[in-house]
Parts: C-alpha cells; sequence; structure tokens
C-alpha cells in the first residue's frame, strides 16, 4: 500500500508538472524569455531554445504525460489489489474515484496556475523541465521526426506555426502597453497596421503602367504636361529604351524653368516583395516612386510612398 501511495504522488506530481509547464510554455512572454536569457542564465537560455524547438518541446510534455498516466493508474492497481484481494471491478471502481482527484490536482488546477502566472511559476521549474528534456531527448528526437513527416505530407511547416505564435504574442504585448496606458490607440492601430499589413506584397497598393502616364527622357516639357493630362495622374514616368528610368511630378511641370525635365529617381523591386521592404527601399533612397518589376525584367506596377504608408495609417486618422 506504501508503495501505491508513493507512485500515485509521484504520477499526479508529473502529471501536474507537465500539463502546468505545457499551459505555461504557451502563455509566457518570449520577449521576457529572451530578455532573461541574454543576461546569461543557463536556464532561461536552455527555454530560449525549447521556445525555438517546440516539437521538441512538444514531444517532451507528451511523453511526461504517458508517463504520468501510467505511474498513477499503475499505484491504483496496486492500491485495489492491497485493499480488496485483486479484481478487475475493483480497479475499475478505483480508477473511477480517484478520477476526479487526478483532473482537479493534476490538470485543471496546475494549468490554471500556470496561466495566470507563466513567467513566475516557469522561472521555478525551468531546471527540471530541462532535467527531463534532456532524459526523455532520444524519444522526443523520434517523435519530432514523425512530426516533421506529417507535415511535409500535411503542408504545415515550424516556420508558420512560429510565425501564428509570435502573432500572437505581439498582439498580446500590445494589448497590454494599451491597458497599461504605454501605447495610445492611435499607435497600437499603427504597430498592428505594421504587423499585419506590412508583410502583404507590395504589388497590391500599385498602379498598374497603362493607367499612368509616360513619356521619353528626351521629350520636351509640353509633351510630358499633355500626358499627364491625358491619364489625370500627377505622375508621369520617364522612359528610355522601354525602362523606366525616373519620375515627373505635374506641379514641377508647371514650374517655368529654361534647363530640361527635373526627373527624379525612382526605385527598382521585385514584385513579390512586401509592402514595409518596399517602403523602407524608398525612404533610404529618398524617392517617392518604386517600380516592381517581374522576375521576367517586365515592368508590372508602379507604387508611391503614399500608397504604401495609407494601408498602414488606416485607423488612426480621427
Amino acid at each position: 500500500m506504501i508503495v501505491a501511495l508513493l507512485l500515485f504522488s509521484v504520477g499526479l506530481g508529473l502529471s501536474a508538472f507537465f500539463s502546468g509547464s505545457e499551459t505555461g510554455m504557451y502563455r509566457v512572454s518570449r520577449i521576457r524569455v529572451v530578455l532573461d536569457g541574454l543576461t546569461g542564465s543557463w536556464p532561461a537560455r536552455g527555454v530560449v531554445w525549447l521556445l525555438n524547438h517546440s516539437a521538441i518541446f512538444v514531444a517532451t510534455a507528451l511523453v511526461g504525460n504517458n508517463l504520468a498516466n501510467y505511474v498513477t493508474s499503475l499505484s491504483i492497481v496496486l492500491a485495489m489489489q492491497a485493499l480488496f484481494s485483486g479484481g478487475a471491478a475493483a480497479e475499475l471502481l478505483g480508477t473511477m474515484l480517484v478520477t476526479p482527484v487526478i483532473f482537479v490536482l493534476g490538470e485543471l488546477l496546475p494549468k490554471y496556475l500556470f496561466y495566470n502566472a507563466p513567467y513566475r511559476l516557469l522561472t521555478y521549474v525551468r531546471p527540471v523541465l530541462l532535467f527531463f528534456t534532456a532524459l526523455f531527448l532520444p524519444v522526443s528526437l523520434l517523435l519530432g521526426l514523425l512530426a516533421n513527416a506529417l507535415q511535409l505530407i500535411t503542408g504545415e511547416t515550424p516556420f508558420r506555426v512560429r510565425l501564428g505564435m509570435a502573432r500572437r504574442e505581439l498582439e498580446q504585448v500590445l494589448r497590454e502597453g494599451h491597458e497599461a496606458g504605454i501605447l495610445a490607440g492611435s499607435q497600437r492601430v499603427l504597430a498592428q497596421n505594421v504587423f499585419e499589413i506590412g508583410n502583404q506584397p507590395a504589388v497590391r497598393f500599385g498602379v498598374p503602367m497603362d493607367r499612368l502616364a509616360s513619356t521619353e527622357e528626351d521629350s520636351g516639357r509640353d509633351v510630358a504636361q499633355a500626358a499627364a493630362r491625358r491619364q489625370g495622374h500627377p505622375i508621369v514616368l520617364v522612359q528610355r529604351n522601354k525602362e523606366v528610368v525616373g519620375f515627373l511630378l505635374y506641379a514641377d511641370l508647371l514650374c517655368e524653368s529654361d534647363g530640361g525635365l527635373p526627373i527624379l529617381p525612382v526605385v527598382k523591386a521585385n514584385s513579390k516583395d512586401k509592402l514595409l521592404s518596399v517602403l523602407l527601399r524608398l525612404m533610404d533612397a529618398g524617392s517617392d516612386v518604386a517600380v516592381l518589376i517581374d522576375p521576367d525584367g517586365k515592368t508590372r506596377s508602379v507604387v508611391t510612398r503614399r500608397q504604401l504608408l495609407l494601408p498602414l495609417m488606416a485607423g488612426n486618422r480621427p
């Protein structure tokens, strides 16, 4: 009976540990864990490694929970054999009576505690978690290989999973910053737009070439003005041998000048580049127009700095 009680305590403790730590790992702020790792704490660096190798952590939690269930079931069987001299009915009855205790103390309560205080509790259990990770590593690696094989079949990749987790973490940080008064509402909207819209292709916000006026580099000011009026657009593309080499502003064309055309530089980018990437290149180059080119060298569309900024600022206007 004493052995059964010891095994039950060990199984219940393992179930509570793995159930709670699994919830804590999904709830903890990665920023805080990374900052702890930068201070030189080896347990914190180990937790960061687990966060970056989610398949190993999930396999470790799976093995640990299965081990806890096995030890708990074995303790119940031994206890029923000691009290009632065996019997399938006694073992089944004992399992039914103990199940609520296991569920509350081994699952519900630790999950609740780690959900509400993930960082503090994970700080306490980090060495134990890393110990079991090293102990179960051979089995975890095998399960990780099987998980990767399933991911190849289903098309899901760990990179996409990490992106989803990072997005939820960023949204949580922004929400907490807004609630604490650190971020204003408009700042929170801007940060969310940068994360959500900034990763979209810039070509979605561009204008096709046939909707813009164009003129040859050696054309006169009157020709460029006439092209701008026909298209009704303030930008006139300047071409050399059917290749865009710059642009003109209609407002500049209206100014009297004896010099040549006031050609401004353009930034050339790939049609698959993201909005934020193209916007940063425009700012670095001090230009207002980017030409998006297909892999075959054909100009697909033109996008301005204003067209890229407006989606990011959406929701910030009064």
